[in-house]
């Protein structure tokens, strides 16, 4: 079991309970159940790598160095305007979590929602841990803020490119549909800018205090290419 603490609010609010709404107590025990359940289940993985960048900004795109990955998108290329690097990321939770959601679907509709909530915390989770970790390794840098293909005007058609620069079919076996959704469905790629100058580094989120160096050592989230 790969243990990570989660936040039942946050699972809640994904399952469109209002903050002051009350619950019964079976509803909240079994969403305490399910919360468990989701790590007991996946198989949690995350991916990173480095890169330099060059910037066009009479296109507003940012081409990532020696590979064939263009982030063409106004918020990206403001994002990363000061930075020195940029850092491709890729996390998942693995098929296993998705097959037991499509099994509760089958006959415990309810749970099969609450899973499938929880297992958009994870996720962030996941990836928040993986910023940690980063924290760590690129210790004399800032990180912004990620930011993920398909937000704003940075377009989902870029995910063949991402997933081929960073090699996240071999290292977490992520692959995409006709429409360039990812399978398995719970995962995340995401772009963080790296900032010698902390001032620079927006917008800037803070991970969670619980979040530690200690816990990605012993979650063993990370590959290691």
């Amino acid at each position: 079991m790969q243990y990570l603490p989660l936040e039942k609010s946050e699972v809640l609010r994904y399952l469109g309970y209002k903050r002051k709404q009350e619950l019964t107590d079976d509803l909240s025990s079994l969403v305490d159940d399910l919360m468990l359940e989701v790590q007991e289940i996946s198989n949690a993985r995350y991916f990173y790598q480095a890169y330099d960048f060059t910037l066009d900004a009479e296109n507003f795109a940012v081409h990532v160095t020696h590979t064939d990955l263009v982030l063409q998108s106004k918020t990206i290329f403001n994002q990363l305007k000061n930075a020195k690097k940029v850092v491709l990321l890729a996390a998942t939770l693995g098929i296993e979590i998705e097959r037991q959601i499509r099994l509760y679907e089958l006959s415990e509709m309810t749970k099969a929602f609450i899973l499938d909530s929880a297992c958009v915390d994870y996720i962030e989770k996941v990836c928040d841990l993986a910023e940690v970790d980063m924290n760590t390794k690129f210790s004399n840098y800032t990180l912004n803020r990620r930011f993920s293909p398909g937000y704003g005007d940075l377009s989902l058609d870029i995910q063949p490119q991402f997933l081929k620069t960073l090699a996240a079919d071999k290292q977490l076996g992520l692959t995409l549909t006709e429409t360039n959704l990812m399978v398995p469905r719970k995962s995340v790629t995401a772009i963080i800018g790296l900032f010698d100058d902390e001032k620079l580094a927006r917008p800037r989120r803070k991970a969670p205090e619980y979040l530690t160096s200690e816990l990605v050592a012993a979650a063993g989230f990370n590959i290691e290419k």
